[in-house]
């Protein structure tokens, strides 16, 4: 685990050292600077699926930039986050639509001010309401930015593509975010406003892989999310030969999988092919 650590510090550290000549803030970062070879790691980069908070951790909720910031300690360093946008305006963070399972108070968030939306206080996924509250986007950017966290950033529906985008580019983050498409028309409207930026492209077979290459987006621009069941090996196969890093989604059933049988099975897992393991278990994998 300590070699696995000290090797993503001094990739993270490599990535940065790179991007430290990379225009100011606010301004658009040359489309060829940045590619998704930076997943091909000597070891597979492990994201915290929701930005942590499962594991059973407790007074840690998920989509929480406590949980992000706590995980990071641990040596996890990317995390998928699911935003949403309230009533004013404002881009938060939360993965369900409306407030109860985690966040305290009733209600579609969507519909919420953002005033009232912090008046309520994230629960852990035991039900434990915690002292957090929904984090700001911008807040979550920020803190990565300075910290050398990387995001995966999952849109809820109607979330505006371009208001994100800027406010990612505010934060000098372009490289250091992945944007999450779940097809080949989202794909194509994310790279049409971020062209400098990566995308994650659902790619479950061949036929899918055949769609998203059709695009014209470029392969170096792509991130392949392979599903939540291990795909065929001829797939990762062929996304390796291409040079797109293949995520692999073990939230659920593969997460429940390898703590019943063992947790060499996601090592098993990544010898099919696999750069990306967004997982429900950061802290229990390790290769």
């Amino acid at each position: 685990m300590k070699k696995f650590l000290s090797f993503i510090g001094l990739l993270f550290c490599a990535i940065a050292c790179k991007n430290a000549s990379a225009p100011a803030t606010g301004q658009i970062i040359a489309q060829q600077e940045i590619t998704n070879q930076i997943y091909f790691a000597a070891k597979p980069i492990v994201s915290a699926h929701r930005g942590g908070g499962g594991e059973g951790l407790k007074g840690y909720p998920e989509n929480c930039l406590e949980s992000i910031q706590y995980l990071s300690t641990k040596g996890v360093h990317s995390f998928e986050i699911d935003i949403f946008e309230s009533a004013d305006g404002d881009l938060l963070l939360m993965h369900d639509n409306s407030l109860g399972r985690t966040a305290t108070g009733k209600g579609e968030v969507s519909a919420m001010s953002t005033a009232d939306l912090l008046k309520e206080n994230l629960k852990d996924e035991f039900g434990n309401v915690t002292q957090f509250k929904i984090p700001y986007l911008k807040d979550v950017l920020a803190w990565c930015k300075a910290n050398h966290g990387y995001l995966m950033l999952d849109f809820k529906k109607g979330i505006s593509y371009q208001k994100v985008v800027d406010l990612v580019r505010a934060e000098g983050m372009e490289a250091q975010v992945v944007l999450i498409s779940y097809n080949t028309e989202q794909a194509k409207a994310l790279y049409k406003v971020a062209p400098e930026m990566l995308i994650s492209v659902s790619v479950r077979n061949n036929d899918e892989l055949e769609r998203i290459l059709q695009t014209g987006i470029p392969k170096e621009k792509l991130v392949a999310f392979t599903g939540i069941k291990v795909a065929p090996d001829a797939l990762y196969q062929r996304l390796n030969q291409l040079k797109i890093p293949a995520i692999l989604g073990t939230l659920g059933n593969l997460d429940k999988r390898a703590a019943t049988k063992g947790d060499h099975l996601y090592k098993e897992w990544a010898q099919k092919g696999i750069q990306i393991f967004s997982t429900d278990r950061p802290l229990s994998l390790s290769f």
